[in-house]
């Protein structure tokens, strides 16, 4: 148990961070929210500079990585900033990643070579425009002032568990990297250093359905020069598993001879893949708790003094729509079984008579001819053309062993073999259910059909990328909400907040002492609640913006990416003139040397919040310079 009495409160100090999923609209307001803590300055140093732990996930991972990747260099804010800000706005990402994954000089073929996929193509356009080639080691530079970790969230598939790049940027032996059933070797951290940036963020935010998943340590492998090489066997070496016998193994383990099948399944894995960080924790908010525990429990504890959870996602949630049954008219009419038997038929056709077609394009070329010299119409001679050049492919088709194969499995095609073997359905189903599928699906008239796999795929991907992230947020935010030991250091940090959606539960909060739990004066609801109209404006774009690994060309003229940023940038700052303000209204004790500071920061927050309703784009044009 946590002693609270242990915590004594120093406002502003000790600074962690969570950033949420939600692909580019998540990676551009974390942007503005880091732009105003770096403008938000007490004693000439921007607040920033007290950042001491950074947690993410999916499209919160591309602001956090870029964000202490440039720390830890000593890179200018504003170069961090305006680099991100020119990536994020565009199409660049999508296109570089679409044309690597069609070049195959950027692919290699072996067992152990990266996959050719959609997920590893923006792995690597993530390396190119984002990362240069980057690796973790750059958080073990010795150059940044000050000790900041780092924690990128992803999901594994061997226990369904968070999978965390964490670091310090030591070689702390007590480091967990990964979970407790899959870790890095602390011994080998020379292999961690080695991993990419871009293969980092891809694990983290390849979201499900979007993206296949990322495996290791194949997909995390690389040899772009012979001075940079990260190997097969060098990853498998450097993790470790523990299987359900409960006996840790390296990955590289091979297990002796006489197991079977299922024995050897249950101590080797040999490989594993990952998936999107916000599958367990789409807000990176319980990393971020297990590692203030953490804090606490050390020798000298240095817990946070303020938690700032940076969120993209909200409980807003559109109604589900079943899709309607279309009308049974034309090809929709009939049913698979109509169709099958018209396809095996023509398929049985086709092979009997192969000379057929040969003979078909000899004839339709011919008439082309004689038409085009015998004074025929244009229509009459392009007809013709086209007749010949189906005929000849046709016969190409028939004639080649692909086209024989082809012939042959639509000829032999059996609809409960393909669910029961094809499609995986023994996974789920017994074969007498699998065949009472197939007896049903194949005699169901097709516009029926449609409406159940259009009503399949959109309530699977509303479960998905709504329900289950929704739940998951809900899990999480109880537990950081409901356990005391976090009062009076949390500081939510919501993209919806100041929307007009949002105003009738913001303005019900503020006139709730049991919701609020203190009590705002009037000039505290004048100040918080009112002359909203601006700002109002912008976070509703922001809201409504949808979760894209890009900012399309729509987007771009509606500047999207302008008002999120923006959206983020005096988000934040209504965020903490709140916190100051209800540490003044609880009476809430605390080092007495920090009162000063606290007064003057609440000064400078309620004159930018001020400056934000008059104009909510002041910061926003200030830091895109020339």
């Amino acid at each position: 148990m946590t002693n609270d009495a242990l915590i004594t409160l120093k406002p502003f100090q000790n600074i962690g961070m969570a950033f949420s999923g939600g692909g580019f609209r998540a990676a551009a307001y974390a942007l503005g929210t880091l732009s105003y803590l770096d403008y938000l300055k007490t004693d000439g140093k921007p607040l920033t500079d007290r950042i001491s732990f950074l947690s993410s996930a999916s499209g919160g991972t591309i602001t956090s990585t870029l964000f202490a990747a440039g720390l830890h260099q000593n890179l200018p804010f504003t170069d961090f900033y305006r680099k991100l800000y020119h990536n994020l706005n565009g199409e660049a990402v999508v296109e570089l990643a679409l044309a690597t994954l069609n070049d195959e000089s950027k692919w290699q073929e072996g067992p152990d070579a990266k996959q050719r996929n959609l997920i590893n193509s923006f792995a690597k356009a993530y390396d190119q425009i984002f990362f240069k080639q980057q690796t973790m080691a750059v958080f073990f530079e010795k150059t940044y002032r000050k000790k900041m970790e780092v924690c990128f969230n992803s999901t594994e598939f061997y226990r369904g568990l968070s999978f965390r790049f964490q670091t310090d940027g030591t070689d702390n032996q007590h480091q967990v990297i990964g979970n407790n059933y899959l870790w890095f070797d602390n011994k080998q951290m020379e292999t961690f250093k080695q991993i990419k940036l871009g293969d980092v963020l891809a694990a983290s935010s390849c979201f499900p359905m979007g993206f296949e998943p990322i495996v290791y340590p194949s997909d995390f492998s690389y040899s772009d020069s012979p001075e940079k090489t990260l190997s097969i066997d060098a990853l498998k070496t450097a993790l470790y598993y523990e299987n359900y016998n409960e006996k840790s193994f390296p990955l590289s383990f091979v297990p002796e001879g006489g197991l079977t099948a299922k024995e050897e399944k249950d101590s080797h894995i040999g490989s594993f893949a990952l998936m999107d960080g916000g599958i367990t924790d789409n807000q990176g908010l319980y990393s971020l708790m297990l590692a203030d525990k953490k804090r606490q429990r050390r020798v000298k504890p240095d817990p946070f003094d303020m938690m700032i959870v940076t969120d993209v996602s909200s409980y807003f949630m559109d109604a589900f729509e079943s899709p309607l049954v279309e009308q049974g008219k034309g090809w929709r009419e009939n049913n698979l079984n109509y169709y099958f038997t018209k396809f095996k038929k023509m398929a049985k056709e086709v092979k009997r008579a192969p000379l057929l077609f040969g003979l078909a394009f000899v004839v339709f070329a011919a008439l082309g001819w004689i038409f085009r010299h015998s004074g025929f119409s244009t229509a009459a001679v392009i007809l013709a053309s086209i007749s010949a050049t189906l005929a000849a492919l046709t016969g190409i088709v028939v004639y080649s062993s692909a086209g024989k194969s082809l012939l042959s499995d639509l000829i032999t095609f059996d609809v409960k073999e393909f669910l029961y073997i094809k499609l995986g359905l023994r996974n789920f189903f017994s074969k007498i259910i699998t065949d009472k599928l197939a007896n049903y699906l194949q005699f169901t008239r097709l516009n029926i059909l449609e409406q159940m796999i259009k009503a399949r795929i959109s309530s699977a991907m509303t479960m998905v990328s709504e329900v289950n992230l929704k739940q998951v947020r809900r899990l999480i935010y109880q537990m950081f909400y409901d356990d005391t030991q976090w009062d009076n250091r949390r500081v939510p940090n919501f993209s919806y907040e100041l929307s007009t959606y949002n105003m009738a539960a913001r303005n019900n909060r503020f006139n709730n002492k049991n919701r609020l739990k203190w009590i705002p004066s009037p000039a505290d609801k004048q100040l918080l609640l009112e002359g909203l109209e601006k700002i109002h404006k912008v976070a509703d774009v922001t809201r409504a913006a949808n979760t894209t690994l890009w900012y399309d060309a729509i987007q771009q003229k509606d500047e999207v990416l302008k008002q999120t940023v923006t959206t983020g940038q005096f988000s934040i700052c209504v965020n903490l003139l709140e916190y100051v303000i209800s540490l003044e209204r609880k009476n809430v004790s605390f080092d007495p040397t920090y009162s000063t500071e606290l007064a003057s920061l609440k000064n400078r927050l309620e004159h930018d919040f001020l400056q934000f309703k008059e104009n909510p784009y002041f910061l926003f044009d200030q830091l895109a310079g020339d």
